[in-house]
């Protein structure tokens, strides 16, 4: 407990060099999927605050996610993208490719899909980043919710109802805007 402490001073007291760690730490994880994100999260939520923690878990994993989609478009010609793709791999892109943003919404919602692989199959079934990016950053943004809201008040979260219902109605306002956002794009195009 004594450490648990002396590090929450020590994030006090440096806290810009909190913060570009914590999005530094977000940012990694978009390409080394076997980095803890949930924890990553906690961990930011509680040395920066709730809005805070989460709102820069949430730029850095968009920004890190968004530059592997764009890194895997520029190189999906490359041997190397050649070797990964064989019969499940066109099977996965072409149902990526089929699907809409509902999918990709919901593959981002959930903290346990591996999403390093669903950015990869979405640039590689040649999906467009004004697609793709509304999908992604509303998902994280629910998921990263998910993640932060208990993680920064777990007894209150418990203790009050009304804070459930709340909590509900961001997820489902959330979906509706990144829904929409969606919509928009596909008529400009």
């Amino acid at each position: 407990m004594e450490y648990i402490k002396s590090l929450y001073y020590i994030a006090q007291d440096y806290w810009v060099l909190t913060m570009l760690i914590g999005l530094m730490s977000c940012f990694v994880e978009s390409f080394i999927p076997a980095l803890p994100l949930i924890g990553i999260v906690t961990g930011n939520v509680i040395f920066l605050g709730f809005l805070n923690g989460m709102i820069l878990s949430w730029i850095g994993s968009g920004l890190g996610t968004i530059s592997l989609f764009l890194l895997t478009k520029k190189f999906k010609d490359s041997i190397y993208m050649k070797k990964i793709k064989n019969k499940k791999i066109n099977k996965v892109i072409s149902w990526i490719y089929s699907q809409g943003f509902k999918v990709l919404f919901i593959a981002y919602c959930c903290p346990f899909v591996p999403s390093v692989l669903m950015t990869i199959a979405s640039a590689l079934s040649e999906k467009d980043i004004r697609n793709f990016a509304p999908a992604m950053l509303s998902g994280k943004f629910v998921m990263f919710l998910v993640v932060s809201y208990p993680a920064s008040d777990v007894l209150g979260f418990i203790k009050n109802p009304i804070k459930v219902v709340v909590f509900l109605l961001l997820v489902f306002l959330a979906w509706k805007v990144g829904s929409r956002v969606n919509t928009k794009l596909g008529e400009n195009n």
